[in-house]
């Protein structure tokens, strides 16, 4: 086994089929070292069930790659909900800055942390910091805070702060922005024209205010951003990662892709393939949602590039520290 295959595993994110570990993704993970799981209400029928479940991902993980896993989930409250609402039911972003209170925020996402780390997960994929700017927008409507970018800012970073003050990562997405278009990146690729000068005025708002409350990670949107990059979406562009996210924005945190199958990436570049493409534009860790089959020759992508040297090595081993940075903080709490 080479550390080339080692660091290409800890680099990847990937789900399971069922309910149970399987045959196959016990061998995706012997032989592609995958290190970092995501589930979904599928995967999860109860809470006894669900403790089972994370308790043999991560003793898989430890034994195989010799590292913790992030193991995670998309809790944000409202409709997007992954444990079993006899554990946690919280409201929608929407409905908690409809308060009013931003320690309501706080708050929540201080037990939506506390639920998720007593069923054995530790790191949530929220909260949704998009500023909704377009009406009737199929991904995101009460996913957000709100249509005022300072608002979303300022409930966005409490709920970025009470999730980790349960000692679980939190995630703000979708960066650069998705509330500024109807298209659904589950389906097809968007566009939003906004100049830089927009953007900073507007989308960017929230992911400064997280960016300075702690926030661990940070997602992709699958959208193109003209004013940022003319060739690729924002999960594949070094302009929007590298020159924007890390550099103008000084983010030193782990960027995490949006899941690499949805129809605005998968149908265009193919996930194994857009998750060499994402690495190499300065994600740390490429998300391949549900194949973990698909996952496992990304890693190999990934792992090949290494050997090669054909990523940016410095960079590369600056997201392993990251990625291993996350996991002491995580072991800590």
């Amino acid at each position: 086994m080479t550390d080339a295959i080692i660091a290409a595993g800890q680099r990847i994110m990937t789900g399971l089929a069922g309910t149970k570990i399987d045959r196959g993704f016990i061998n995706a993970v012997k032989q592609y070292k995958i290190g970092n799981y995501i589930l979904f209400s599928n995967n999860i029928e109860s809470a006894a069930q669900l403790k089972t479940l994370c308790k043999e991902l991560k003793d898989i993980a430890v034994s195989e790659t010799g590292h913790i896993p992030f193991i995670s989930a998309d809790q944000e409250g409202g409709r997007a909900q992954r444990l079993p609402k006899s554990v946690i039911d919280t409201p929608s972003a929407r409905e908690i800055a409809q308060s009013g209170n931003a320690e309501e925020a706080f708050l929540t996402g201080k037990r939506i942390g506390e639920a998720m780390r007593e069923m054995g997960l530790n790191y949530d994929l929220a909260p949704v910091v998009d500023v909704e700017s377009v009406c009737g927008n199929p991904a995101i409507g009460s996913r957000s805070f709100g249509t005022d970018a300072a608002t979303v800012a300022r409930f966005g970073a409490e709920m970025a702060r009470g999730i980790q003050a349960a000692g679980v990562m939190a995630c703000a997405k979708h960066f650069p922005g998705h509330g500024g278009t109807n298209v659904d990146t589950h389906k097809s690729l968007p566009t939003i024209t906004l100049s830089m000068e927009e953007l900073e005025a507007g989308p960017l708002v929230p992911f400064y205010a997280a960016i300075e409350a702690g926030v661990k990670s940070i997602m992709t949107t699958h959208i193109m951003f003209p004013a940022l990059d003319k060739e690729y979406p924002g999960t594949l562009s070094g302009a929007v990662l590298s020159a924007l996210l890390r550099g103008k924005m000084r983010y030193g945190g782990i960027i995490i892709t949006d899941c690499l199958e949805m129809g605005a990436i998968a149908s265009r570049y193919g996930a194994a393939e857009a998750a060499l493409l994402a690495a190499k534009a300065g994600a740390d860790m490429p998300l391949i949602s549900h194949n973990y089959n698909e996952a496992a020759r990304a890693a190999e992508l990934i792992s090949r590039a290494i050997e090669r040297e054909e990523m940016n090595m410095p960079e590369h081993n600056a997201a392993l520290g990251r990625i291993a940075g996350a996991k002491e903080w995580l072991s800590m709490q």
